[in-house]
C-alpha cells in the first residue's frame, strides 16, 4: 500500500501537505461518526438480545409449571419436559451469541476508536509514553494532531521573530536564527509523527473492522450450527411426537363426535339401575336425597347418599371430603315409604335409638331406595346368619353388631343348614381378640356410662365405649382421646397389649377415684347434655383422679413421741407382671389400707406405728402398697437413744400393685415379662426420696418399669409427657420405656402425645437407644410411628451407623427399608411408599406380639451373623 502523504511535502511543509492532511483528518471524523453509530446500533442489539433471552427462559419457566400439571399423564409430561430443555439449551446458545457479539464488535472497535485497555503497567503503555511507539487508534491520531498544531504554530512564531530581527543587532539575529532551527528541526520530528499515525491508521481500519465483522459472523456460524445439532438429535423425537399428536387428534376427534348426541342423555339422567337382588352380597346404591334435620328447625338439606358395605353414608357435594354414617349396621334397621306430611317421595330409616326423615325426588327414585335399603338389610342378615353358623363371633372387620356377645357368652356354633365353609385363621384370631378384650375386668360395659356390649374404644386411655360415649370422645379431640371401632377398624398387636393391660375397671379407679356426692353420672339412657358434662369433668378436667399430697410436716422430725406416725421416706414403682415368679425377694399383699411387709416375709406390728395423712391419702389408692425394712438406730437417724429397744420400719412406698393373671387365648400375648428385656431380676425400680414425689417423676419412674396403670395415673395427675430428668442425662419417659425394652410402654406414651425425636444430653433420641440396646421391636415400633433416623447424635452418630457398628441385622434391614421408604414418598412421582417396607413392619409387629423372645438377640445371635442365638429373658 502507497503512502498516503510524501516524506518530502511533510518537511517542506507545502499547500499540498497541508492540503492532503485537512483531507485525512475529515475522514477519520467520519470513520469516528460511522464507528460510534456502530457501537450504539450493536448496544442496543445486545440489549435486546438480553431480554429476549431473559424473556425466552420466563417462557421456558412457565412451560415448567404447564408441565406439573400434566404430573399425572406422565407420557405427556415426558415430553413436554423434553421439549422444554431443548428450549432451554436453545436459549443458552443464544447467551452464548451475544456474549461473543459483546467481545468481538464492542471491545475491538471500543479500542480501536479509543486505544488499547492494556494495564498501565504494561510495556505498550511505557513504549508509548516514551513516544517510541504508536497505537493506529483514532485517539492516538488526535494526539498527534493537537502536538503538530502546537508546534506548527510554534514554527510560525519562530519564523516571525527571525525575520524581523535587525541588522544592527547580530547577536540578536544569531539567537533568532538558532531558535528558528530548533523549531524547524522539532516541526519536522513531529510531522513525520502524525504522518506515521495518519498512515497507520488508515492501514489498520481495514483489517480491524473486517477482522471484527469476522469473528462475529464466526460466532454466528457456531451459534446455528449448534441450533441445528441439537435440532438433528432431536428429529427421531420429533417424528414420533408428531405421530402421537396425530394420535391425539384423532381421540379427540372421536369423543367429540360421541359427544354430539350428548343432550339425549337429559330425558333419562334421573333413571336409577336397580340394586341386585343378590342375598348375600349387600347391594350398592347411591344418589341425592333430602334428609330432614334433627334440630327444632327440622330442615331440609340435600345430600349425597350412598348404601354400601352394610352402611348408609352422605356427604355435601361440594367442600367436604369426608362422609358421614348416618347407620353404621343395616342389620339393626328397617325402612318404610311415608305417607303422611306436606312433602312427596320420603321414607323413614328406623334405628333402635332414632330416625332418620329421607325425600327422594320422584317415585321412581323413592321405590329404588326402598328397595336397596331392603336388600341390604337382607343381606347384613344373611352374612351374619352364615358367619354364625362357621363357628365365628360376629365382631369382623366388616360390620359392628349390637350382639356379637350376647350376655352368656355364647359366639355361635355350627348349625344344621348353615354354610359348611370354613372360615380363614385370621378371621378366627381376630374375633378371639376381641372376645379377649371385652373379658378385661370391667371392659364388657362401657367405661363412661355403663353400658352393656360396647362396641368402641379410646385406645390411648385403654377403655371400651358405647356408641354414644365415643361420639363425646370424638368431640373432645385426639390429644385427649383417640376412638376406634372394635369391629370395623384394624388393630396393630402393639395397640392390642396397651388396651390389655389397662381395661375399664383399672382406668377408673384413676380417674373416678374421688367422686362427689353431688356428681350426677352418665347413664345408658342419660340425656347428651349430661353425658358430655360427665366425660369433659372425668378426662379433660380430671376432677375426680385422687392428687398426691406430700405434707411437709409428714417429712420432718419423727422423734417427738411413739405416738407420732412415721411415714414413708422413700417410694418405687412395682415392675409389672402377670404370671407368677420362681423367686421373689419379699412377699407382697396388695393393699387398699397400706399394711407393711418386711424382709422375712413376715406381716409387721403396727404397734407404735399409725398410717398417718400421708399414708391416706396416697396408699388408700389400689395401685400402691407399702413395703418395710426394719433398721436399727444407727441406721435411722430419726429415732433417739429412748426409742431404741422399739423396731420402727422404713416404709417404702411402691405403686402399682401385681396384677391378676388372666386367662386368656394366646392370640394375645399380655406377659409383661417377655414384652420387656431389662432388669427383671428386681421387682421395683430403684428407691427415692418420698420429697421428690411428683407426677412428672412418677411418670418418668413408671415407665422404667413398663407399669401401664402406674403412667395412667401419672398422666391422669397432669404429668408433663416431654419432661426432662435433669439427674438423668436430660432424659424423657419415653428414654426409660426404651431402657425397659417394653414395646407396650412406648406405645402409650407415643399415643399419648410424647415427641418421638426428643433428645437427651448426649443428643441420642429413642430411635438412637433402641437401636444400642438391640430392642428390633421398638426400633420397628418407632419407624412405624415416622421416628427420624436421620438426626445424629452429639458425636455426629445416626442409628443406622449404630446398628451398623453393632451388627445387628435385623435393626440395619429395618432402617434402610425405612430410608428406601421415605425416598419412595418424597419422589418426583409422587409414590405413597415402599409396600415391602410395610410388609416388614407388619410382621416384625406380628413377631413382637406373639414371639418377642426371638426379637432379642445378642452379638452372637443369627440377627448380628455372629454366632448361635440368644433367645432373651425367659
Amino acid at each position: 500500500m502507497e503512502a498516503i502523504i510524501e516524506i518530502e511535502e511533510c518537511l517542506r511543509d507545502s499547500p499540498r501537505f497541508r492540503a492532503k492532511l485537512e483531507e485525512q483528518e475529515a475522514d477519520i471524523e467520519q470513520l469516528e461518526q460511522r464507528l460510534d453509530k456502530v457501537l450504539k446500533m450493536c448496544g442496543l442489539m445486545i440489549d435486546a438480545g438480553k431480554s429476549y433471552v431473559a424473556q425466552q427462559s420466563a417462557f421456558a419457566n412457565s412451560l415448567w409449571d404447564l408441565s406439573t400439571y400434566f404430573r399425572e399423564d406422565v407420557d405427556v409430561m415426558t415430553c413436554l419436559n423434553k421439549l422444554i430443555h431443548a428450549l432451554q439449551e436453545m436459549n443458552k446458545f443464544h447467551s452464548i451469541l451475544l456474549d461473543q457479539a459483546s467481545r468481538t464488535i464492542l471491545k475491538n472497535l471500543t479500542s480501536f476508536i479509543k486505544g488499547s485497555s492494556s494495564s498501565p503497567t504494561s510495556v505498550t503503555h511505557q513504549l508509548q509514553m516514551t513516544g517510541r511507539l504508536e497505537n493506529g487508534d483514532i485517539k492516538s491520531v488526535k494526539e498527534s494532531r493537537h502536538y503538530f498544531e502546537k508546534i506548527s504554530v510554534d514554527l510560525d512564531t519562530a519564523l516571525s521573530r527571525n525575520s524581523q530581527a535587525p541588522r544592527n543587532k547580530p547577536q540578536e539575529a544569531e539567537e533568532t536564527q538558532n531558535l528558528l532551527s530548533a523549531t524547524r528541526s522539532c516541526f519536522r520530528h513531529t510531522a513525520l509523527d502524525y504522518v506515521h499515525s495518519l498512515s497507520l491508521l488508515q492501514t489498520r481500519k481495514r483489517h480491524e473492522v473486517l477482522g471484527t465483522l469476522l469473528s462475529y459472523m464466526h460466532a454466528c456460524s457456531t451459534y446455528f450450527h449448534q441450533g441445528s445439532d441439537l435440532c438433528q438429535d432431536l428429529e427421531p423425537f420429533f417424528k414420533k411426537l408428531a405421530e402421537e399428536v396425530v394420535t391425539m387428534r384423532k381421540q379427540s376427534c372421536k369423543l367429540e363426535k360421541e359427544m354430539e348426541n350428548r343432550h339425549t342423555h337429559v330425558t333419562s339422567a334421573d333413571y336409577v339401575q336397580p340394586p341386585t337382588k343378590d342375598g348375600v352380597k349387600p347391594p350398592r346404591m347411591e344418589g341425592y336425597l333430602f334428609k330432614r334435620t334433627s334440630n327444632a328447625f327440622k330442615t331440609w338439606n340435600r345430600r349425597w347418599f350412598t348404601l354400601q358395605e352394610n352402611k348408609l353414608v352422605y356427604c355435601k357435594r361440594t367442600g367436604e371430603d369426608n362422609v358421614t354414617i348416618m347407620e353404621e349396621d343395616l342389620r339393626l334397621c328397617s325402612v318404610k315409604p311415608v305417607h303422611e306430611g306436606d312433602r312427596r317421595f320420603c321414607f323413614e330409616v328406623l334405628s333402635p335409638s332414632k330416625s332418620h326423615m329421607l325425600q327422594a325426588d320422584s317415585e321412581e327414585m323413592l321405590q329404588c331406595w326402598i328397595s336397596a335399603m331392603q336388600q341390604g338389610i337382607g343381606a347384613a342378615l344373611q352374612q351374619s346368619l352364615n358367619q354364625d353358623g362357621n363357628g365365628m363371633d360376629n365382631n369382623n372387620a366388616g360390620s359392628d353388631t349390637k350382639d356379637c356377645h350376647s350376655p352368656s357368652g355364647n359366639s355361635g356354633g355350627a348349625r344344621p343348614g348353615d354354610s359348611t365353609e370354613r372360615p380363614s385363621p385370621d378371621k378366627n384370631r381376630k374375633a378371639r381378640m376381641w372376645e379377649q378384650l371385652l373379658k378385661i375386668p370391667g371392659n364388657d360395659r362401657c367405661c363412661d356410662c355403663g353400658n352393656s356390649e360396647p362396641r368402641w374404644a379410646s385406645i390411648n386411655l385403654g377403655i371400651t365405649l358405647c356408641i354414644e360415649c365415643s361420639g363425646v370422645h370424638r368431640s373432645l379431640g385426639v390429644h385427649f382421646s383417640k376412638v376406634r371401632s372394635l369391629t370395623l377398624d384394624a388393630w396393630e398387636p402393639e395397640i392390642l397389649k396397651v388396651m390389655a393391660e389397662l381395661g375399664n375397671t383399672i382406668v377408673n379407679s384413676v380417674y373416678e377415684a374421688n367422686i362427689p356426692t353431688d356428681v350426677i353420672r352418665a347413664t345408658p339412657k342419660c340425656q347428651d347434655n349430661i353425658r358430655e358434662a360427665w366425660i369433659k369433668r372425668k378426662y379433660v378436667e380430671r376432677q375426680f383422679v385422687k392428687q398426691l399430697s406430700v405434707p411437709e410436716s409428714n417429712l420432718g422430725d419423727h422423734r417427738a413421741s411413739r405416738s407420732i406416725t412415721f411415714t414413708g421416706r422413700k417410694w418405687s414403682v412395682r415392675k409389672l407382671r402377670r404370671r407368677p415368679r420362681s423367686r421373689d425377694s419379699r412377699s407382697k399383699k396388695d393393699l387398699l389400707g397400706c399394711e407393711t411387709v418386711s424382709d422375712s416375709g413376715e406381716p409387721t406390728s403396727q404397734t407404735g406405728i399409725e398410717v398417718t395423712s400421708i399414708s391416706e391419702e396416697i396408699t388408700n389408692d389400689p395401685e400402691c402398697v407399702h413395703v418395710t425394712d426394719s433398721l436399727p438406730e444407727e441406721q435411722n437417724p430419726s429415732l433417739s437413744s429412748s426409742d431404741a429397744n422399739t423396731p420402727v420400719s422404713a416404709e417404702v412406698l411402691a405403686f402399682g400393685k401385681s396384677l391378676e393373671k388372666q386367662t386368656l387365648d394366646g392370640s394375645i400375648e399380655l406377659s409383661s415379662d417377655q414384652d420387656s428385656t431389662g432388669g427383671e431380676e428386681d421387682e421395683f425400680i430403684g428407691e427415692e426420696d418420698i420429697s421428690k414425689l411428683d407426677p412428672n417423676r412418677l411418670l418418668y419412674k413408671a415407665a422404667a418399669a413398663h407399669n401401664l396403670p402406674v403412667m395412667l395415673k401419672a398422666l391422669a395427675l397432669g404429668a408433663d409427657k416431654q419432661w426432662m430428668n435433669e439427674e438423668d442425662h436430660n432424659r424423657t419417659p419415653l428414654h426409660q420405656a426404651i431402657f425397659s425394652g417394653s414395646v407396650m410402654a412406648c406405645e402409650f406414651l407415643l399415643l399419648n402425645g410424647a415427641k418421638i425425636n426428643s433428645q437427651d444430653s448426649e443428643g441420642k433420641t429413642p430411635l438412637h437407644l433402641a437401636t444400642e440396646l438391640g430392642h428390633t421391636a421398638q426400633v420397628c415400633l418407632l419407624l412405624k410411628h415416622r421416628a427420624d433416623q436421620h438426626i445424629p447424635d452429639k458425636e455426629g452418630t445416626e442409628p443406622l451407623t449404630v446398628a451398623i457398628r453393632e451388627a445387628n441385622a435385623d435393626i440395619v434391614t429395618l432402617l434402610r427399608l425405612s430410608m428406601l421408604n421415605e425416598q419412595m414418598r418424597t419422589s418426583e412421582m409422587g409414590s405413597t411408599g415402599d409396600d415391602t417396607f410395610n410388609d416388614v413392619v407388619r410382621d416384625f409387629s406380628q413377631l413382637a406380639c406373639s414371639h418377642p423372645e426371638r426379637l432379642f438377640r445378642t452379638k452372637g445371635s443369627p440377627g448380628s451373623g455372629q454366632g448361635p442365638s440368644s433367645l432373651g429373658p425367659e
